[in-house]
């Protein structure tokens, strides 16, 4: 089936994050009519959009209006509510829900992996605190203890380094199923996000390293040099999600690397994470545009990286100390949000240079952000 979609035609996007934003000025680039609809007023999308759609209440009768209104529906982010999943169902979604299912549930999308053979974390599904113990002791501490549903608990996550903290899982048994899942200290996050066409052409970005830094805000970086075979497994397992799964358009995957140099898949999800904000400083073609590329059915951009990056959140406690950089740092890409619904990040840098190291050095030394030594 052809998924063309014509300039003059009406986007309908979901998300609140800023990559929704970012979606919206692209689409309107490429001379299409943007829909945006959220529950929250302040969602940055709603500012480029030119219909927009606030649902107050419980009701959904602005999301059936924006549904209604979209001749194509896309979304730049899983955490979408379980009952918005099912309406997806039946609209012109050229992503599909599949995917969105995989990344809401915890177990599914373990059971996808394992039936691709990917290497995934021990765990084990539990429902009470006696299960929780066993799994525990079971897999070997220390554990990370999470509901099944992401969109359940979008914060609950507790780390169990022995059975004396068995104590912080029991406001979360409620009923509900638990998962329990080794938990590796000190393991490196690496990322690829690809897009995949409706010929089912696949275009990766570079790949790039992650962390949660202060106020659990992720930096990333391009990686450098990297040993072939990890890269190999990397790409083999990004690419073969996009296939199986016959997703078009972009998503993400996740990987720890172990002290001990074991390979895992943390994560699979659909859209445009934050992270993926690098790649507007290192390649020639956005994550956004070549989403757009994807879903509307045209042609996907071959991917050049130009030069290293690392992007760096900031929070409104670091403005000024990174005002002092103003004028100085040519290198420095700047982006203040003006949001409140972002917080607390304010904002993001994106340093720019010949390698991730050296750019590291510069930032470690300009004194706004903390860094482990």
């Amino acid at each position: 089936m052809s998924l063309e979609f014509l300039p003059g035609s009406t986007l309908g996007i979901l998300g609140d994050g800023l990559t929704s934003r970012t979606l919206a000025q692209s689409a309107h680039n490429m001379g299409y009519n943007v829909a945006a609809y959220s529950r929250n007023p302040d969602a940055p999308v709603l500012a480029e959009a030119d219909y927009r759609f606030v649902e107050q209440g419980n009701q959904q009768t602005e999301f059936e209006s924006f549904m209604a209104l979209s001749s194509m529906v896309t979304y730049t982010s899983s955490w979408l509510p379980a009952n918005m999943i099912t309406e997806l169902q039946s609209a012109r979604l050229p992503q599909g829900t599949e995917l969105l299912e995989l990344t809401d549930d915890h177990a599914l999308g373990r059971a996808f992996s394992e039936a691709q053979s990917f290497n995934i974390l021990p765990y084990a599904t539990v429902s009470s605190l006696d299960e929780v113990a066993h799994a525990a002791a079971e897999l070997g501490y220390p554990v990370v203890v999470k509901p099944i549903f992401k969109h359940k608990h979008h914060d609950d996550t507790v780390i169990l380094r022995g059975d004396w903290d068995l104590g912080l899982v029991a406001p979360m048994i409620d009923g509900g199923t638990l998962i329990v899942e080794t938990w590796l200290d000190d393991a490196q996050e690496f990322a690829m996000t690809a897009v995949r066409g409706v010929t089912g052409e696949i275009k990766t970005y570079p790949l790039r390293q992650t962390m949660v830094a202060q106020q659990h805000l992720r930096r990333a970086w391009t990686v450098g040099d990297i040993a072939d075979d990890l890269m190999t497994v990397m790409l083999g397992v990004t690419e073969r999600v996009g296939d199986v799964l016959q997703f078009i358009g972009a998503y993400n995957v996740a990987f720890f690397y172990s002290a001990t140099g074991n390979l895992y898949v943390r994560d699979i999800a659909a859209g445009i994470p934050p992270t993926a904000t690098l790649y507007d400083a290192t390649t020639n073609v956005p994550v956004a545009e070549q989403h757009l590329r994807a879903i509307t059915g045209q042609a996907l951009t071959d991917v050049f990286m130009s030069q290293a990056a690392v992007y760096m959140p900031f929070t409104t406690d670091q403005i000024d100390a990174l005002s002092r950089h103003w004028g100085i740092q040519s290198n420095w890409k700047f982006a203040f949000y003006q949001n409140e619904m972002m917080s607390p990040q304010a904002g993001h840098v994106l340093a720019c240079g010949s390698s991730a190291n050296q750019l590291f050095n510069q930032l470690h030394v300009a004194g706004v952000w903390e860094f482990e030594e």
